[in-house]
């Protein structure tokens, strides 16, 4: 070999060193590809959020491809999140607390999604005007829901014990619009956007409660992509603010999935108020609304409903 190939051929091994130990030394480029995420949405009026992520590309500007599913309720969700075929689940307090009660730190809460409302409702001939009358009656509710903890807790605060005094029956909230019309109960404890919908249709409230709502990732998946948590908070915070700037358009996505008339979805959505906040609006999990997760966790103890009071993650 001639003394100027072999010159060449330091060169050409060198430049190459020094291409790989400049690979090594730059920072990589994070990929282009946006992350799968699975996301559960149930009929309460943050599913409206979860909808929006679905059907915007507002997930991908956050690195994150969401796949969003509709359930009827929280306690589907769980399961889904304990099987795994779940990343992300738009909730609230008690199917969290029945979880974490079961499995300390599976989920963590990583958004707060505002509030609705949910009532103790009548037939319109009913002759009962307060809890005091359902004394030996029968009230349908979903278990495992905010809905039925709120509905113990009234019951006590009125006097009544509710495994003597009134018979509660487990009715999910796709079949609580039958079991009111057809009689298979004396009250129902309805949701929005169901307690609108039958209050304008005669039916008396008797109480209502707000529904406080958010959403929740499972702790292995957010490990798993570290910065998760606050890409997802910060694209549920612009989904949030898309639907307060689109409120028919939303409503309408909405009244899809829910089967009812898209000016109602809009009417009950504007009570939220996540929404009202305006430019204002933020998704962090208030000191108010931990105080009150906690004192909840402490009253699916004392109703028995769980045997381990739950520690939220946030």
């Amino acid at each position: 070999m001639s003394r100027g190939a072999r010159k060449f051929g330091w060169i050409a091994a060198l430049t190459a060193l020094s291409a790989v130990a400049l690979a090594l030394a730059w920072p990589r480029v994070p990929s282009a590809q946006p992350l799968a995420v699975r996301v559960g949405y149930p009929t309460a009026l943050h599913g409206e959020v979860a909808k929006v992520l679905g059907k915007t590309d507002i997930g991908k500007a956050h690195g994150i491809a969401v796949q969003a599913a509709f359930f009827q309720y929280g306690p589907p969700q769980i399961e889904a999140l304990v099987s795994k075929s779940l990343d992300v689940a738009f909730t609230s307090l008690v199917p969290t607390a029945t979880y974490l009660s079961k499995q300390p730190g599976a989920v963590t809460v990583i958004a707060a999604v505002g509030e609705s409302g949910h009532g103790l409702v009548v037939p319109a001939d009913s002759p009962a005007r307060s809890l005091a009358d359902l004394r030996g009656k029968t009230i349908a509710v979903a278990f495992g829901t905010d809905s039925q903890v709120d509905l113990l807790a009234a019951l006590r605060e009125a006097g009544l014990d509710p495994a003597a005094d009134v018979t509660v029956v487990n009715v999910p909230p796709n079949a609580q619009p039958a079991a009111l019309e057809q009689r298979q109960a004396d009250a129902v404890l309805l949701r929005q956007p169901q307690l609108l919908k039958f209050s304008q249709k005669g039916a008396r409230v008797i109480q209502r409660w707000p529904h406080h709502l958010w959403a929740i990732a499972r702790t292995e998946f957010l490990a798993e992509h570290p910065g998760l948590r606050e890409r997802l908070a910060a694209a549920i915070q612009e989904a949030a603010l898309f639907v307060a700037a689109n409120p028919q358009r939303t409503a309408e996505w909405f009244a899809e999935d829910l089967r009812l008339d898209p000016s109602l979805v809009q009417q009950i959505s504007a009570e939220n108020p996540l929404y009202a906040a305006g430019k204002q609006l933020s998704v962090a999990v208030s000191p108010e609304l931990r105080a009150f997760a906690d004192r909840r966790a402490q009253e699916l103890v004392d109703f028995g409903l769980t045997k381990r009071r739950a520690e939220f993650v946030y």
